[in-house]
C-alpha cells in the first residue's frame, strides 16, 4: 500500500501479530477494510472530523471511528441509523 500524500510504502497487510491495524482514514478503502476483516483484524479510523469522511467509514464498516468531536460523529451515527430506517 502507498501512502498517496507521502508516497511511502507500508506492508499493513502483511502484518501479522496486530489484531488491530489504526489507519489514518484518508487511506482506507474497501478493499483494505475487506482484506483485513478477513484476516480478523479490526480496523480503526484516526481522525475522522468531518461529516462526510464520517459517513464513509461508516459505510465501509469501520471497526472504530477515532474523532475529535464526537458529538458530530454520533448525529452522523443517529442519521444513518434514521435513513437505515425510512
Amino acid at each position: 500500500m502507498v501512502d498517496p500524500h507521502t508516497g511511502a510504502r507500508t506492508n499493513l497487510l502483511r502484518m501479522k501479530g496486530p489484531k488491530v491495524a489504526g489507519v489514518y482514514h484518508q487511506l482506507i478503502d474497501e478493499r483494505m477494510v475487506k482484506i483485513l476483516h478477513g484476516r480478523e483484524k479490526k480496523v480503526y479510523a484516526w481522525t475522522v472530523d468531518d461529516v462526510d469522511s464520517m459517513m464513509r467509514m461508516l459505510h465501509m464498516r469501520a471497526d472504530a471511528i477515532v474523532t475529535s468531536n464526537p458529538t458530530l460523529l454520533q448525529r452522523t451515527m443517529q442519521d444513518k441509523r434514521t435513513q437505515c430506517l425510512e
